[in-house]
């Protein structure tokens, strides 16, 4: 469910899918600065790489001392290789899973759930109950944002005990927002061009299949049906690799998982509270 901005002042601890770019240095300062007292936890932006064209990974740190700068050293920051987990999740599968679900967007939504699958174990190792994407206001055509797969991904992660929220999607924040947000802070956000604006994040050469979609607004559309079938079968592998790693890492993932849903089940307590106090006042 969309969170307001009071909402989102109760989550603690979060971890943000971050490339470094305009969208993902936004996002954690909007949330980060919302927090209040006891309620300013963790921050943890984790950042993919892969073995399949990308390229300047390093870049996604060069604003890393100035969020922590602004939002303090709660903010960590971690360059993650997801190749294994998306090779097994589809990567070296991509022709079939082209052919079987009719289109080329099933490399990057494989990608994206590689990532899911990482921050998922993160998550859960930690005791955190957030993970924001930085999805954007007028992206939502794209396969990553497609309502179907937020809506997806959002069922998938509750299970996990994790909420799964793309802040400036449910707060209407749009490109000049984000870009005002940062000068207010002092940071650089990087070179764009029309309505994208790529910053200083990570380029990856499979992601130009979408150049089209920038330069000239041409967007391609994704059948919602097959979209969400992909999922629901990469979910199963999904949940494979997550029970697999936690256990070889010494853990118990049920215990995780039961401790998890019981911090989200307490989290949820304080959203509708400020929910039903915004209700009152409305």
């Amino acid at each position: 469910m969309p969170l307001s901005l009071p909402e989102y002042s109760v989550l603690k601890d979060f971890s943000v899918l971050y490339s470094g770019g305009l969208d993902s240095c936004a996002v954690p300062i909007i949330i980060g600065k919302n927090q209040q007292g006891d309620r300013r936890g963790g921050i943890h932006l984790l950042t993919f790489k892969h073995s399949y064209g990308a390229l300047f990974n390093e870049w996604s740190r060069k604003h890393t001392p100035e969020l922590q700068r602004v939002l303090g050293l709660r903010v960590q920051h971690h360059l993650v290789d997801l190749t294994e987990e998306w090779n097994r999740i589809g990567a070296k599968r991509w022709v079939r899973d082209t052919l079987k679900y009719g289109g080329h967007w099933c490399v990057c939504l494989g990608c994206q759930e590689a990532m899911a699958t990482h921050a998922l174990i993160y998550n859960l190792e930690r005791g955190i109950t957030n993970t924001l994407i930085c999805s954007s206001v007028g992206g939502e055509y794209a396969v990553m944002s497609m309502p179907i797969t937020r809506e997806k991904n959002i069922e998938f992660y509750s299970r996990y005990g994790v909420r799964y929220n793309a802040p400036l999607l449910d707060l209407g924040i749009g490109k000049p927002e984000e870009r005002q947000v940062l000068r207010e802070h002092g940071i650089e956000a990087g070179w764009g061009a029309r309505r994208s604006h790529q910053g200083y994040q990570p380029i990856c050469l499979i992601g130009f299949q979408h150049s089209l979609d920038i330069v000239f607004d041409f967007h391609t559309t994704y059948p919602p049906d097959r979209v969400a079938q992909f999922l629901d079968d990469k979910y199963l592998i999904m949940d494979e690799i997550i029970r697999e790693t936690l256990r070889n890492r010494g853990f118990d993932p049920d215990a995780l998982i039961e401790q998890n849903l019981e911090r989200y089940a307490a989290e949820d307590a304080l959203i509708e509270e400020v929910r039903a106090a915004q209700r009152t006042a409305g």
